[in-house]
């Protein structure tokens, strides 16, 4: 992994510029990657401050140790997702290149990004360290698995759907027991996910908070939950028969049984996002969600 010139929260200096070191990434499955990942790829070589040391489209590269201090990801934020799990606890600043949908993650365009290709290369930019998580499954039987996240952890119910109950413990102390069709656990990056799907808040991604949200609750008492990523959180399904299934970022999934300990914790190593000039969480939010914008047909006045 190349040295990474800027530090997180501060903006390079553009005198002296060293190269800077490239590699494309993407999500290969489909072609309109390959076709963005070329032209990208040609502009870079072109500049004579930026160098291009591999393009690589392949699903499942080990990408803990790469030779690059900027990887542009091609795809949307379920191939940033499997990029961050790929680079485990040695990742390489990502910027991520929008070639999907919605693109919290991966939030530029293409064309956007050929705009400001110049940022990039003088180094005006920051580099954003982004919370992960670290989850443990320990079954009742059976050997303990460890799994990176950046997104959330979710319990829930798996085919055929029942009513879930899954014990909450934080820090040792039982919280509460949630009855519903599941239990999500994320990080501030993840709250602008499956969370706010089901009704949870928005966190800002510097935030240092995990976010409780219960999945369609049985009763209305059962709300969402905002605590410090200093702590370590336990679920456990409690429910004995009902199939129950954890998934980590939305990509991995594994069966649970009744008795079997899900245990969350803040992740030692955070995930490192490039922001060029004039990023801001909030115009994204009003960008992709439109967050805060007037119901269709409100002009703003009423009589």
């Amino acid at each position: 992994m190349g040295n990474h010139p800027a530090s997180p929260g501060t903006t390079a200096s553009p005198l002296s510029l060293p190269v800077l070191n490239v590699v494309i990434l993407g999500n290969g499955t489909k072609p309109e990657v390959h076709i963005e990942a070329k032209r990208l790829a040609g502009a870079i070589e072109q500049h004579p401050t930026l160098h291009l040391v591999g393009l690589d489209l392949a699903p499942d590269t080990d990408l803990s140790g790469l030779s690059a201090d900027v990887a542009l990801v091609l795809g949307g934020d379920g191939t940033v997702l499997h990029t961050a799990r790929r680079m485990g606890d040695r990742p390489t600043p990502v910027l991520g290149i929008n070639v999907g949908r919605l693109g919290f993650l991966a939030e530029l365009t293409p064309e956007a990004f050929l705009e400001r290709l110049g940022d990039l290369a003088e180094r005006r930019y920051t580099v954003e360290n982004l919370m992960t998580l670290a989850c443990t499954l320990a079954p009742r039987s059976g050997p303990t698995r460890e799994f990176r996240g950046l997104n959330d952890v979710v319990l829930r119910a798996a085919p055929v759907f029942h009513l879930l109950e899954i014990g909450l413990s934080i820090d040792g102390e039982s919280v509460m027991t949630y009855r519903g069709d599941g239990l999500i656990l994320a990080t501030p990056v993840g709250s602008t996910g499956h969370s706010l799907s089901a009704g949870g808040p928005i966190l800002p991604p510097n935030a240092h908070m995990f976010v409780v949200t219960p999945l369609c609750a049985h009763t209305l008492t059962q709300r969402p939950l905002v605590d410090s990523t200093h702590k370590v959180y336990e679920m456990i399904p409690l429910a004995t028969g009902v199939a129950t299934v954890l998934v980590i970022d939305g990509q991995v999934q594994l069966p649970v049984s009744s008795g079997d300990r899900v245990i969350v914790r803040r992740g030692q190593t955070p995930f490192p996002m490039v922001r060029l000039p004039g990023h801001s969480f909030y115009r994204t939010l009003r960008d992709k969600l439109g967050w805060g914008a007037a119901p269709p047909g409100d002009r703003g006045v009423h009589p």
